[in-house]
């Protein structure tokens, strides 16, 4: 008993672990009225939290699967898991619906999907009394689908709270958008006052050369020296 009451404790620590940050559910916290439920998910907005409880009678459901000597021991078995489940819903009710500090439905998880398509086609009377007693019977993946649900809440209520911090780093984002353009425009201003530098230096340097060209182009003549008379 101890060792299946743990595989749903397990499954169901797994799924809120993977699920959800580790500050936004609780193992077996302490309620105002000092009942432990097995796990609670801390809803955004200051809503009361939701309690999970993963206690499911899986003994009265083993000794109704075992038992199939005769339609009697079936019919018995079966009895006794309705009898357990009353109890247990009834148990959820009264110790974790507390107005104010958790929300008005509770979970009853199931570890196991093909319990809970077995207990919604056989046991319709046991989930309508759940219902009733404002407890939602759930399996792993309506269980992982719901908390995905919660998740996209706290996401958006994150969002919502952020917002004016978002809104005042997009004005910081448009200012220093705003200063990189004008620092690109003054660097190519830079560069195109180095190009004209450029240009007017490669005209000077094609003077000189010019002219060095022409000087060395020159042919000067030899001048011989003039012979006085009687030299």
């Amino acid at each position: 008993k101890q060792t299946r009451g743990a595989f749903g404790q397990g499954r169901m620590e797994t799924i809120l672990g993977d699920g959800l940050a580790p500050n936004a559910y609780a193992f077996q916290a302490v309620l105002s009225n000092n009942s432990r439920p097995d796990a609670l998910v801390y809803m955004p907005n200051g809503a009361p939290s939701l309690v999970i409880d993963a206690k499911f009678p899986l003994e009265s459901w083993q000794r109704m699967a075992d038992a199939q000597a005769s339609p009697e021991q079936v019919r018995f078995a079966a009895n006794g898991f309705r009898n357990d489940m009353g109890v247990h819903i009834k148990a959820i009710s009264e110790k974790y619906l507390i107005a104010g500090e958790t929300a008005d439905t509770a979970f009853l998880f199931v570890p196991s999907e093909s319990i809970f398509a077995d207990l919604h086609e056989k046991f319709e009377d046991v989930v309508q009394r759940a219902l009733k007693a404002r407890i939602v019977v759930v399996s792993p993946s309506i269980l992982m689908l719901s908390i995905q649900v919660v998740q996209a809440l706290m996401r958006d209520v994150r969002m919502r709270e952020q917002a004016h911090v978002i809104q005042q780093e997009v004005a910081r984002l448009l200012e220093d958008v705003g200063r990189l353009s004008d620092r690109v425009n003054n660097l190519q201003n830079h560069f195109r006052l180095a190009n004209k530098d450029v240009d007017e230096i490669l005209i000077s340097t094609g003077k000189v050369t010019s002219r060095s060209e022409r000087i060395e182009a020159l042919e000067f003549e030899e001048t011989k020296p003039v012979l006085k008379a009687g030299e």
